[in-house]
């Protein structure tokens, strides 16, 4: 038994060492490989968190202050990318004595805006605000009832959310207005309206 140990010992002491070499070449990969991504991720992150910050300034809200002939004047919060009207309607509409043709309702919203919006016979004044636009004629300020949504509907001066889905529900039934007064057919809303809104309204 002897002899036989003497006469392998060399082979198993080596087989041994190739063996411990092996192991301790695959631990050595594995350790390396752990660390390679935790370093690329470091140095990924701030191009993550420069990302986040940018689109935290491009969401950033506007704060806009809303004067004058509306439902609700106060300070409003808006989305970026807001318009005049998102504004108007966020204070509740326009009151009955407004003038829509004082206020380009198109008109993007910046923040810190002072919108003001006009009465009836202000034309002379001047409006402190910077969505006031200049008066052209009084058909291109005015509202096409025959293809304003719900929303640009609401812009009118009286017409709030109800009585702008249900002319919008009367012309899907009955199909679209041919003159103005035809507005008084809409539940809701009589000719005495219709007259008070005319110069606010207008049919194509």
């Amino acid at each position: 038994m002897l002899e036989k140990w003497q006469a392998y010992k060399k082979y198993i002491i080596g087989a041994a060492i190739l063996l411990i070499a092996i192991g301790f070449f695959f631990v050595t990969q594995n350790q390396e490989e752990a660390v390679i991504p935790t370093t690329a991720a470091a140095k990924e992150e701030p191009v993550k968190s420069a990302t986040k910050e940018q689109e935290i300034v491009s969401t950033k809200s506007l704060i806009v202050d809303v004067k004058g002939a509306v439902n609700k004047p106060g300070v409003y919060e808006l989305a970026p990318d807001s318009r005049v009207k998102d504004a108007i309607l966020k204070a509740g509409g326009l009151a009955l004595e407004a003038d829509v043709k004082l206020l380009n309702m198109a008109q993007k919203v910046t923040d810190e805006m002072v919108i003001y919006a006009g009465k009836v016979g202000e034309e002379g004044l001047a409006p402190v605000t910077t969505a006031s636009a200049e008066t052209g004629s009084a058909d291109n300020a005015k509202v096409n009832i025959n293809t304003a949504d719900g929303t640009m509907l609401q812009t009118i001066p009286g017409i709030g959310a109800v009585k702008a889905q249900a002319i919008v529900d009367y012309r899907e039934k009955e199909g679209l207005f041919t003159t103005v007064a035809d507005l008084s057919k809409v539940s809701g809303i009589g000719a005495k309206t219709v007259e008070r809104l005319s110069e606010h309204i207008t049919v194509e």
